[in-house]
This record gives structure tokens, C-alpha cells and sequence, in this order.
């Protein structure tokens, strides 16, 4: 079966791969020169700055007839009562989800020898809060069940892994540990994966932008297209798969499929380290700051980077507030004294737009030759090898082996 992926992230990268495993012929479609570009760091945009945006615009017809407003709003009305997951705590699928990613991964590694992304000194999980660390303690055999391969930290254990936390020995009550860090960079993955993709006869069509999926009969019958020079073309296949990221709302609304979206504003301070010997070498994420802090190499020296993601509501367009970056410094200073020189700090500000459960939307759609395996505003290395490997079963007519709040009609 001819499988279009459209989207060439590591979402639709990944996807095409375990398609092709099982026998499909897969064509990717990208609008950027290289696939994967973001994860491979040669994509033209700056990194995490995607928002939800809409395709380009046809010249001439406009679905704007009532018939066609009727159709569409039936349509995503039918969406919303067969595609919601059953009612778990989302939590618990994130975890089995990465749990199912790493083992894929490895699994990948085994056999392909495609590296599973550089090892890293992992992630730490730090607590100010008892009762928060009580409640995490607590979960722990239940998330251990799930996969999740965190592992408790006495005050005096965390400390020990990581010197760099002896400054705030009173403040901490706990911690967590993963050894390695599902946010590692996944350069090197993505380009291993991309090699063994065309090795095996995957099409990769780069410069072309979607513009719209034209559904016949109760199918999508093709996909307009733009290439690089802005021509017009049209593809064809038996199935499709969209992985456009937040860029797949507008497609699938236009088709009557619901996909809700709330926009999150991510702030990044980044400040000059002051002592080396005193910064952390493990990744950071304060529970209770809700920061997450990482040592990274420039060539002006070594630097702390830190990052909060906040809810910014509906509105795209609002300013970003100016006390929160201070509130940011005033944090890493309290946890990390003397580590970092809060005078020569830099500020920056991305907006995401996320699903309102803020889990990855995988599976099929009221069309049944089209599916969905995009995760707007996340960070999909953490599930790319286990959403892609899920929705090519899926796509195959295949139980997935995951138990996941798949989207199901």
C-alpha cells in the first residue's frame, strides 16, 4: 500500500520508517530541504518557536457555502463523540508511552545499530515541597508498574550524584533520577533514521509545502501541494498519515476533525556560568519552580540555560511578562547560588501551541484512509519511536502493542 506521511519531523520520520518496515511503499513530504530538519538543527526557523499556522491560501475558491460550513461542523461534532480517548489520567499514559518509546528505541539501536540518541548524565527531578515528594513517593510503584525507570533520591543521594545541589541542601526534601534524559538531543538519532529510511526505498519529496487534503467519497482522494518555486502539484495515495505538528489543525479542522489547541508561552533565560566547578552537570527540572535547567556549551564558555512553560490562554498575540523572567532568575539564584552571573543574562520568549490534554494524538480519524500522529508543542523525542511504531500498526489494520488513549472511530 502507497502510505503518504505528511510531515517529516521525527514524528512523521519515525512513522515512515516502521511503515516501510511492514512492507508499505512511503512517501514523505516536507517543506524543509533536509528531513528532520528541527532535530538535526538545520531547520530555517529557530528551534521551539512553532505555533499553530495556518496552510497557505488557494487562490480562487473558498469553502464558505453554508452547505460546506454544515457538512464540516457534523462532521467535528461526529469527531468529538467517536475520537476521545476513554477518561484516564493522562500522566499514566505519558509514562507508558515513554516507556514504550525507550524500549523501541533500544530495540532500533539493536538491530540498525542507529544510535538512540548521546548519552547524557541524565535528569533530575528536584523537590522543595514534602507533601509533593510524599505524593510522588507514593506513585512510585504505580508509575514503576508503567514503565517509568525514575528512581528515588534521598537529599543526601542526590547531593552525591549531583555536588552542584550541596548550596541548597535545605531547601531540597528529595528528588528523582532517570539515566538518561528523554530530552537529550536527538541529533544524531534523527540522521541515522533518515539514512536507513532511503536506504530501504523511502521517497522523501523535501520543498513541498501541504496546502490542502481534498476528501472524496468519505476518503481523502489527494493532496495539494507547493514546491519549492511555488508550483502547483497533487499527490496520491492509499493511506495518509498527518504529522504536521500544530500546522495538522488547520487540515483537519477543514475536514471536520477536531483538534483542540491551547497556546503555552515558553520563557528561556540563559546566563554566563560564573565557576564551572560549581555548576551542574545533570539536567535540571525543579518541580516546584516548574524550571528546567541545563548546563550547555558555547563558544563564549559554558552557560546555564533555563526554561518555564506558562498557559497563555487563547491569545497568541499577548505580550510576555517581564516580572516572570526576574521571578526566573530569582529562582535559579535561590537553588543555585554563585553558579550563574544574573547581570549578563539573556531573555527570550517562544510561543507553543499544545493539545488541550496535552497528549500526543495518534490514530485514526473519521476518514478511514487517514491518520494522525502529531503532538503539538511537545518535545517528540521522548515519543517518536513508540508513536510512530504504534500508528504503522495502526495504519496496517494491526493492534497496536501499546496500551494508549489512541484516537479511535
Amino acid at each position: 500500500m502507497r502510505v503518504v506521511v505528511l510531515g517529516a519531523g521525527l514524528l512523521g520520520v519515525t512513522s515512515a520508517y516502521y511503515l516501510q518496515q511492514l512492507g508499505h511503499e512511503v512517501i514523505v513530504v516536507d517543506r524543509h530541504a533536509t528531513p528532520a530538519a528541527k532535530a538535526r538543527g538545520v531547520a530555517a526557523a529557530r528551534p521551539g518557536a512553532a505555533t499553530a499556522t495556518a496552510p497557505p491560501k488557494r487562490r480562487g475558491k473558498k469553502l464558505s457555502t453554508l452547505r460546506s460550513r454544515i457538512r464540516r461542523g457534523f462532521a467535528r461534532l461526529i469527531d468529538r463523540a467517536v475520537g476521545t480517548p476513554p477518561k484516564r489520567d493522562p500522566l499514566d499514559h505519558l509514562v507508558r508511552l515513554a516507556a514504550y518509546s525507550r524500549k523501541s528505541a533500544r530495540a532500533l539501536g539493536d538491530e540498525t545499530g542507529v544510535p538512540h540518541g548521546a548519552r547524557t548524565a541524565g535528569l533530575m527531578n528536584l523537590f522543595t515541597d514534602p507533601e509533593a515528594f510524599r505524593t510522588r513517593m507514593a506513585n512510585a510503584t504505580h508509575w514503576s508498574g508503567l514503565g517509568c525507570e525514575e528512581r528515588l533520591l534521598s537529599v543526601d543521594e542526590a547531593i552525591g550524584l549531583e555536588p552542584a545541589l550541596a548550596a541548597m541542601r535545605s531547601k531540597l526534601v528529595g528528588a528523582t533520577y532517570a539515566q538518561e534524559d528523554p530530552a537529550r538531543d536527538p541529533a544524531q538519532f534523527a540522521a541515522g533514521l533518515v539514512f536507513l529510511c532511503r536506504a530501504a526505498g523511502v521517497r522523501f519529496l523535501t520543498r513541498h509545502t501541504v496546502v490542502a487534503l481534498k476528501e472524496q467519497d468519505g476518503r481523502i482522494d489527494h493532496v495539494e501541494l507547493l514546491d519549492g518555486a511555488g508550483r502547483s502539484t497533487t499527490l496520491r495515495g492509499q493511506a495518509y498519515v498527518l504529522a504536521l505538528g500544530a500546522a495538522s489543525v488547520p487540515h483537519a479542522e477543514e475536514l471536520g476533525i477536531d483538534m483542540p489547541l491551547r497556546f503555552v508561552r515558553e520563557y528561556i533565560v540563559t546566563m554566563p556560568i560564573l565557576d564551572p566547578a560549581m555548576a551542574p552537570r545533570i539536567a535540571l527540572r525543579d518541580r516546584q519552580g516548574k524550571l528546567r535547567i541545563v548546563r550547555i556549551e558555547t563558544p563564549a564558555g559554558d552557560q546555564l540555560r533555563i526554561h518555564a512553560i506558562v498557559m497563555a490562554g487563547l491569545d497568541e498575540e499577548a505580550e510576555p511578562d517581564s516580572d516572570r523572567f526576574q521571578a526566573i532568575v530569582r529562582r535559579t539564584e535561590m537553588l543555585l547560588p554563585g553558579v550563574a552571573d544574573a547581570s549578563r543574562a539573556s531573555f527570550d520568549t517562544a510561543m507553543h501551541a499544545v493539545s488541550t490534554n496535552r497528549l500526543p494524538m495518534i490514530g485514526k480519524t473519521r476518514l478511514p484512509n487517514l491518520f494522525l500522529n502529531t503532538a503539538p508543542g511537545t518535545r517528540t523525542w521522548i515519543h517518536a519511536c513508540g508513536a510512530g511504531k504504534s500508528i504503522a500498526r495502526i495504519v496496517s489494520g494491526l493492534r497496536p502493542e501499546l496500551d494508549f488513549a489512541f484516537r479511535r472511530p
